[in-house]
């Protein structure tokens, strides 16, 4: 005869335990799988889609879960690629490449996302500023929440405008933007709209911009030419700063901004030729750098300083050729920004034609 099994109350309520857990997970997977069906009944694919990846998540040995994972993934790639071509349309660039990326991350697979994909280039806005009269500000500037030094920079839709924040630190700005499939001629729209500071109210949530400069909106009035480069393998962007040409094109005394500047640009095989209102180019970048197979550019405005002789006067500009480049290295330990800091076409300095 066997003696019968004994089990105490400790192991009992680890059983115990164990099954409530088990049902429990296998009720929230038919929780969220039912929820699925209901939502993919009403069409509402994208929604469904999340309700069966979680059902999936939790039990991925379940070929039913799985099965309607996919099966949304379709439907729902489907209607978000019909939103971006729509986007595109419109010029909502912004929206729509957000719609293609969630399409990719469904269909990682798919050729004609991936096609598409091929389409947008990455382009990276960055420089120093550097305040040389900071002290006046104390009593220029009401007590707020908080005082942000900010650039901001005009772009090829005429309606947008990009804020970068200028770290306290270091000085350095950078902001990135993308563009659907663009011709050369857009990447001449970049130029600097004004630089100063956001004054937030936490309490109330207002902001209000104070400029220091402002250029406005530049008018490019004409651009002709074109800009030759071969693909030599990638280079890094520190290793192209033509130091004679840049100081040619910018010239060390500050001078205050005036609106209403209209320029014409000469692409010019290795060089951007500027013909301004008020021959000066520091309103645009210093160099562009193009990568055309990883889709990137790097537009450098290098290293600004504004400069004010008296307190509540007029704020003075220039930009400084800084043969050392401290702001490049401070912006290369950001790893994110990586891939921007290195070109393959060619390095293209703006100087004064």
């Amino acid at each position: 005869m066997f003696a019968p099994l004994r089990i105490g109350k400790p192991t009992l309520r680890r059983l115990f335990g164990l099954l409530f857990c088990a049902v429990l997970l296998l009720s929230g997977c038919n929780y969220h799988y039912h929820t699925g069906l209901n939502l993919e009944a009403e069409g509402r694919f994208e929604e469904a889609n999340i309700e069966f990846h979680r059902a999936y998540t939790r039990s991925p040995d379940n070929e039913t879960y799985r099965d309607a994972f996919q099966r949304t993934a379709q439907k729902t790639a489907t209607d978000l690629m019909d939103r971006y071509k729509r986007y595109v349309k419109e010029k909502k660039y912004a929206m729509a490449f957000r719609r293609l990326e969630q399409a990719q991350t469904l269909l990682p697979n798919d050729p004609q996302i991936n096609s598409e994909l091929k389409k947008w280039y990455r382009i990276l806005i960055a420089g120093k500023v550097d305040l040389v009269q900071i002290k006046s500000l104390q009593d220029q500037i009401p007590l707020m929440d908080q005082i942000l030094l900010m650039v901001r920079l005009n772009t090829p839709n005429a309606l947008k405008r990009l804020e970068a924040r200028v770290d306290y630190q270091t000085g350095t700005f950078y902001v990135e933007d993308i563009l659907y499939d663009p011709p050369q001629d857009l990447l001449m729209l970049y130029s600097l709209n004004s630089i100063g500071v956001k004054l937030v109210n936490n309490t109330t949530g207002n902001e209000q911009f104070k400029r220091f400069v402002d250029f406005k909106t530049p008018v490019l009035i004409e651009v002709r030419g074109d800009l030759k480069g071969v693909d030599k393998g990638l280079e890094p962007v520190s290793s192209f700063y033509p130091v004679s040409d840049l100081r040619q094109a910018n010239s060390d005394q500050f001078w205050y901004p005036s609106r209403g500047i209209r320029y014409a640009l000469h692409l010019d095989g290795n060089v951007i030729k500027v013909s301004s209102s008020v021959n000066k180019v520091a309103f645009l970048p210093q160099i562009l750098y193009i990568n055309k197979r990883e889709r990137r550019f790097f537009l450098d405005f290098g290293r600004l300083q504004l400069y004010q002789k008296k307190a509540g006067g007029v704020w003075l500009f220039r930009r400084l050729v800084d043969e050392k480049r401290g702001y490049l290295v401070n912006l290369q330990k950001n790893l994110l920004l990586n891939t921007y800091f290195f070109f393959r076409e060619g390095g293209y300095p703006f100087i004064v034609d």
